[in-house]
């Protein structure tokens, strides 16, 4: 007979829901991993894999020291995975440009890179004669913050190694929405369209949407999908991209297969669109010429889709319900999925021993979301 009653239950198998099943699987909890379709193949595979601990944080505070948290975790994590799987998640410690197009944002990244240093981070900023100097595929700039500690990793490969790993520790079941969810006299229960199963806890981790999953109690938030279109491109030329270069509207991060991603445009209408569109791919070109002119004769080789989990204030939502600590949510990741998997599964592991969190933890949970929203 199938085994209905579980520890926790884990809602969404991207990389942030398993991330969590296995951190809770490896602790010797009875999990249960439910996914509406495949394991590791939604979302978190469709992203380009950027560790933007530093990149897009324009001011100090705890998202920044999560951030930075989770990516000094990651080559530990690649190789726990890597033991565990047999799977290389690509790890490249390679940095990231951010690229400056005029005056104005130079001299907001030169400041973003004084308190970055102040903090204890690693930032330089570079002329644009040694911006070309260290990336000769780059066209012209007003400079460029280099930031030598953000990397990036292959998301598809990232996904895999995730699934393989909750397969492991858990008992995963694909194909299976969850129809509702709520508390009887057992605890949690979570009604799916084969079966009914009970936990003591029940961890909401499905991205985009999570917010279309009936249950009590709701999400204290709303949280939604942002499309996203992508580009995967190979050069051809004798240059070759060796950093991630981020800049206004484009980001190009090179992979360690030799080909670079290209992304990525954000759509907060389109819903769940999964179609790739005329003008998103040309827009992305046409950045990616503007940026890279090397870069024109590249080969085209695909282009896809996903969709972040955005909340109203773009932060993510992490930890129990304040009424019903059963509940706890892994939500609203948005841009940074990926970079935050490995603090995340910690932080849900955490949520359900019932441990004491570091105070930069609890700027994520539910009452300081619900406090951010009011206030924004």
């Amino acid at each position: 007979m199938k085994n209905t009653t579980y520890d926790v239950i884990v809602a969404g198998g991207g990389v942030i829901g398993a991330s969590i099943a296995w951190r809770l699987g490896q602790e010797g909890r009875r999990v249960l991993l439910l996914e509406k379709g495949e394991i590791g193949m939604g979302a978190s595979s469709a992203a380009a894999g950027m560790l933007g601990a530093q990149l897009e944080m324009d001011k100090p505070g705890p998202q920044y020291q999560l951030g930075l948290e989770s990516r000094s975790m990651y080559r530990s994590f690649a190789d726990e995975l890597f033991e565990e799987t047999g799977i290389d998640i690509q790890m490249t410690d390679n940095g990231t440009l951010r690229l400056a197009h005029d005056e104005e944002e130079a001299e907001r990244l030169r400041r973003r890179g004084v308190w970055q240093s102040e903090s204890g981070a690693r930032a330089q900023w570079l002329t644009p004669a040694e911006t070309n100097r260290l990336e000769p595929l780059l066209g012209p700039t007003h400079g460029a913050l280099h930031l030598p500690d953000d990397g990036n990793v292959a998301a598809p490969l990232l996904s895999r190694a995730l699934a393989v790993a909750a397969r492991i520790r858990t008992d995963a079941v694909e194909g299976a929405a969850i129809l509702s969810y709520g508390i009887d006299g057992r605890g949690v229960v979570v009604n799916t369209l084969d079966a009914v199963y009970h936990a003591d806890f029940l961890v909401l981790a499905a991205g985009a949407w999570s917010g279309g999953i009936y249950g009590k109690p709701a999400l204290p938030v709303q949280v939604g999908p942002v499309k996203g279109q992508l580009l995967s491109i190979r050069p051809r030329g004798p240059l070759r991209l060796h950093r991630t270069a981020f800049a206004e509207g484009i980001y190009l991060v090179p992979k360690r297969d030799g080909s670079i991603i290209a992304g990525a445009t954000e759509e907060r209408d389109a819903r769940f669109q999964r179609d790739v569109t005329l003008e998103a791919v040309y827009s992305l070109l046409k950045a990616v010429r503007a940026v890279a002119p090397e870069l024109a004769n590249a080969a085209f080789a695909r282009a896809w889709t996903g969709f972040r989990p955005a909340t109203p204030n773009s932060l993510p939502l992490i930890g129990a319900d304040p009424a019903y600590p059963q509940f706890i949510y892994a939500v609203g990741h948005y841009r940074n999925g990926i970079l935050l998997a490995p603090v995340t599964g910690n932080m849900a592991t955490a949520a359900v021993a019932g441990r004491v969190w570091p105070e930069h933890w609890r700027a994520f949970l539910p009452d300081a979301a619900k406090a951010a929203q009011a206030v924004n």
